[in-house]
């Protein structure tokens, strides 16, 4: 069993709608899937539900979603979740997308006292909470967080907060071969303007790796295959962006610095 299962299984599955997700900004709901004899959990965001943002256009954030998922599965970067429109279900129109049920084996973003932060993380910010304790917020620089960060770049994501950020399994029972890091939450992305906003500033200035650069070009290139896979989710000046963007970080050939500009850090962070 393995992604393609669980997309097939998300766009053919029966759903059962089991509630809402408490603390959600948007309508969001816990769903059952069951598709030939298995049980699946997934996330439903109706875009009825949506709340309207002043620079995003409304009703738009589940497709932000399911573009997220089909960019990330095209350059086999596997860093969201399977994402799929569904039109059938209770509330109408909008994405589905598998629940990562939390490993809890590792904490790649971490929020601690200065003197607690791990070893092998890069500290990020400070912060002060309401009863005057001092903390930082410091992320690790392995693979999957690295991955997470430069898709991001790509897609523009304009929330990446750090309890976006989920390793674990969206297989019935996990297992150690179905672990991964997933960024979650991505309907704040691809919007025609730099909005890059992020916990994961820890890459900057890095350079670029081979299967980066590889997925850079692909994305210039802008193949009819890939324009066509995100058409139905963005609009034609949504998918150009992109594609200048990657041509832009192709050209930088490193992560970038955070912009002095404008605001580079979610709120909350967390």
């Amino acid at each position: 069993m393995h992604a393609a299962f669980v997309q097939e299984a998300l766009e053919q599955g029966t759903c059962t709608v089991m509630g809402s997700i408490p603390r959600a900004s948007n309508d969001t709901r816990l769903v059952v899937v069951e598709h030939e004899g298995v049980h699946l959990k997934a996330v439903y965001k109706p875009a009825s539900g949506e709340r309207p943002l002043v620079d995003f256009p409304p009703q738009t954030l589940s497709l932000r979603e399911t573009a997220a998922y089909r960019l990330s599965a095209h350059l086999d970067l596997n860093v969201i979740p399977p994402t799929v429109l569904r039109g059938d279900l209770g509330a109408g129109p909008g994405s589905l997308q598998a629940y990562v049920e939390d490993s809890g084996d590792t904490e790649s973003v971490a929020l601690t006292a200065v003197e607690a932060i791990p070893s092998d993380h890069i500290p990020m910010f400070a912060l002060r909470t309401e009863d005057g304790t001092d903390l930082v917020l410091s992320h690790d620089t392995g693979d999957g967080l690295r991955a997470i960060s430069f898709f991001d770049l790509l897609s523009n994501n304009a929330d990446r907060k750090a309890g976006h950020i989920i390793t674990g399994s969206c297989l019935p029972g996990g297992g150690p071969g179905s672990i991964a890091t997933y960024g979650i939450d991505n309907g704040l992305s691809f919007h025609s303007d730099e909005k890059v906003r992020t916990v994961l500033w820890g890459f900057s200035q890095a350079s670029f790796g081979y299967e980066e650069i590889d997925a850079l070009d692909e994305v210039s290139r802008m193949s009819e295959d890939l324009r066509s896979t995100l058409e139905e989710c963005l609009s034609d000046d949504e998918i150009d962006s992109l594609r200048h963007r990657a041509e832009h970080l192709g050209e930088a050939g490193a992560f970038p610095e955070p912009p002095e500009d404008r605001t580079v850090i979610p709120w909350p962070p967390i």
